[in-house]
């Protein structure tokens, strides 16, 4: 008896979990996201040279450094910070981007995380593989290291390091739907 009334409840669980799963997993790549965003960084530059224009672009500078233990979101950071101090700004951003086709700001951001980290790691890859090697070894040598290092280039390296990890850990096929852009990427980020 005890087991027939467990089976459906483990199939349930189950079941849960792997909706859970699904649901915490990032949404796939796709071209028309990834032109959605591209499209997208002509009218977030403006912004930014507004907020630079006023002084402000110390603002989002501190909250989209990587910080050692907390993931590397710089898009989504900028956006909560934009939301909770300048609100004018925010609703610009969002007034902007739902006209590319994205349903919220968070859908903007979240996507723009994912394409720059799979965009860092497709050129890290080719420009400079033996930093994501750093990156994948952890504990005494990456502190060795730092300590040979000024105390300026130790957070330096560290910040570099977060990036890093962040970026040994994207999806092959984040980085194989990114490659196609890189140019466009280049030249946009380049501006």
């Amino acid at each position: 008896m005890r087991d027939t009334v467990n089976r459906p409840l483990h199939r349930i669980l189950a079941f849960l979990a792997l909706l859970l799963a699904t649901s915490m997993a990032a949404a796939e790549l796709a071209p028309a996201r990834i032109e959605a965003y591209i499209a997208s960084l002509s009218s977030v530059r403006e912004l930014g040279d507004q907020l630079k224009a006023e002084g402000k672009q110390e603002l989002l500078a501190r909250q989209i450094m990587p910080r050692a233990g907390e993931p590397f979101d710089p898009h989504q950071r900028a956006v909560r910070t934009l939301n909770r101090d300048e609100p004018n700004y925010f609703v610009r951003l969002e007034k902007s981007v739902l006209q590319q086709g994205f349903t919220s700001v968070d859908s903007w951001a979240k996507t723009g995380d994912q394409i720059v980290l799979a965009y860092g790691a497709v050129k890290v890859s080719a420009e400079s593989p033996q930093m994501l090697a750093l990156a994948a070894r952890s504990g005494p040598e990456q502190e060795l290291l730092l300590q040979t290092l000024p105390e300026p280039q130790q957070g330096q390296l560290r910040q570099a390091l977060v990036v890093a990890k962040a970026l040994a850990r994207v999806p092959e096929a984040d980085k194989r739907a990114v490659r196609p852009y890189v140019g466009q990427l280049d030249n946009m980020f380049s501006q």
